[in-house]
């Protein structure tokens, strides 16, 4: 897109904004209803077609943000007990730290503008996402891996005999309990179609203490092959992670439509990806700086915002549901002794 029309999204953005009071869903039915009613050029009305068709998306799952959160703390909650199954039933001590969160607005924004910007129809999957960070300090990548095999086999019942293992391994457990789960596992999950794009190689000297995957590791997720993003086989620039998004159909009586990326990561790939300016979020993401500018508003105008509990970057208490922080609404760690 032309600064132009990148300019009168970001005024459009800034009134969105001043305009809202609540939370993000009013900023962005308040974008969508200013964008509609604009002219822009016309090299970019393609684009900003497919911007707002993203956005109009994107506004129809935040209204189902109540219902979708507590579905994500069920999957989290249901997968600790996954992995104290694990660790008995295989004789392992995983030890992770797994993380419930929503996407931040900004983010959202930023991820649909880019994708509209190459006219890439895909609408944006990772609006909620389940983050398993192993702890353990050796063996990392084959105890996720395994892990994220016997989580999937269960919720989405791929391997019948895991999930029949696993629901006569919870019977030791509470009513209340074992209601919870298996109500959670009446859902019909499945796994969308998910493969890697990138097309810089990895270079192996550059990043000699990146941790490579053996053919076992690999081996255990071809059950899996285009529903996962193995970037255990790193990227480019040394970031590692597994992603999955679960999904429940479109046609589904229930929560129709949630989507949920899961992620899997080892300690070290974790802080490499958080703390290295190379494998940082926009650094794997592309490059998408110029479109994360578009939503980011400066002082003066974060001064005027209307939304309630946002009124800085500095920290997330400053942000409270979740406009330019991720919101993390639920956070455990599950491992031998934690039952």
């Amino acid at each position: 897109m032309q600064k132009k029309t990148l300019q009168q999204i970001h005024e459009a953005y800034v009134e969105a904004t001043k305009a809202s009071s609540i939370n993000a869903l009013e900023v962005e039915e308040n974008l969508s209803r200013i964008l509609d009613t604009n002219q822009y050029l016309a090299d970019d009305l393609q684009a900003m077609d497919y911007f707002i068709d993203k956005l109009e998306k994107s506004i129809r799952a935040r209204k189902m943000t109540f219902q979708s959160t507590n579905v994500c703390v069920e999957i989290l909650h249901t997968t600790m007990y996954i992995v104290a199954w694990v660790n008995k039933q295989f004789g392992m001590e995983i030890d992770t730290n797994i993380t419930a969160r929503r996407k931040s607005l900004e983010s959202e924004l930023t991820k649909a503008l880019d994708l509209a910007d190459h006219l890439v129809p895909t609408q944006v999957k990772d609006r909620f996402g389940i983050r398993f960070v192993l702890l353990n300090g050796e063996n990392g990548i084959r105890l996720s891996t395994f892990l994220a095999t016997k989580i999937l086999n269960v919720l989405c019942s791929i391997k019948r005999s895991d999930r029949s293992d696993f629901l006569e391994y919870i019977k030791q457990f509470d009513d209340y309990t074992q209601e919870r789960i298996r109500k959670l596992l009446q859902l019909p999950f499945t796994l969308e179609n998910l493969s890697r794009h990138d097309t810089k190689p990895f270079v192996p000297e550059k990043y000699p203490d990146v941790e490579l995957p053996t053919e076992e590791d690999r081996s255990m997720v071809e059950a899996f092959k285009g529903c996962i993003k193995f970037y255990y086989d790193p990227k480019w620039n040394g970031y590692q992670s597994i992603h999955f998004i679960l999904s429940i159909d479109n046609t589904s009586e229930i929560m129709p439509g949630l989507q949920v990326e899961l992620q899997f990561r080892t300690w070290k790939m974790h802080q490499f990806a958080e703390n290295d300016i190379n494998a940082s979020h926009d650094a794997h993401k592309g490059n998408v700086a110029n479109y994360a500018k578009v939503f980011t508003l400066s002082e003066e105008e974060l001064n005027n915002t209307g939304i309630r509990a946002f009124n800085s970057y500095k920290d997330v208490e400053n942000d409270l549901d979740g406009i330019h922080f991720p919101k993390v609404f639920y956070n455990r760690r599950m491992n031998n002794i934690s039952l």
